[in-house]
């Protein structure tokens, strides 16, 4: 994830993109705006100050491989060229089993990646995006029901971005489940196991 906080005289800007390319703008604590964007977006909105409303615009841009921040406030530009850096909101726990999990996964170390990926559970049993990674490598295993089980625990701990389910590529083996539109039609909360393939039996 990329994070960056930029204070101003009159309030607290918290920026954040997340592993599918999110980009999330709160202010004072309050999301105030959220797009998908690979190359860069303008995020629009209104801050109170001294009970009067003001505009801002915060853009996000690529140089090279490094993202940075240009801040407008009423038209003028404030920042410029701030650079963002890959990391995690300060003063959150950190979870390396989680961080290691995924490395893992993008480089199709299935096996070790899910035993890290369950050792971050046992650290947060709270955070959607492992229960989504955990779903992801039992996709890629051809393990159905284990892999729907972790979606559905997925968007039970608030996972924001469900879209994702229908596009991430190492999910394909879900969505091609007999189950799967029942299942999405739940809003992922209800599957039936029997419409799974079974799973082989482990040696």
């Amino acid at each position: 994830m990329y994070y960056k906080k930029i204070t101003t005289e009159y309030c607290t800007i918290e920026f954040k993109n997340d592993l599918w390319g999110t980009e999330t703008v709160s202010v004072n604590g309050q999301v105030v705006s959220k797009k998908s964007s690979i190359t860069g977006t303008d995020h629009h909105f209104t801050v109170t100050e001294k009970g009067h409303p003001v505009r801002y615009v915060l853009t996000t841009k690529l140089g090279g491989m490094q993202v940075y921040i240009d801040l407008r406030r009423d038209g003028k530009l404030i920042k410029e060229d701030i650079p963002i850096h890959y990391g995690t909101k300060p003063g959150g726990p950190k979870n390396h089993f989680k961080t290691k999990g995924i490395k893992l996964l993008n480089e199709y170390a299935v096996g070790e990646a899910i035993a890290d990926l369950e050792k971050a559970l046992e650290i947060n049993r709270e955070d959607p995006e492992i229960y989504f990674y955990l779903a992801c490598g039992y996709s890629i295993e051809e393990k159905a029901l284990r892999g729907f089980e972790c979606l559905k625990q997925a968007v039970a701990n608030n996972l924001q971005n469900t879209a994702i389910i229908h596009q991430h590529d190492m999910l394909a083996y879900l969505r091609m489940q007999d189950g799967f539109e029942d299942f999405s039609r739940s809003n992922f909360t209800e599957f039936d196991p029997s419409k799974l393939a079974k799973e082989e039996e482990e040696e």
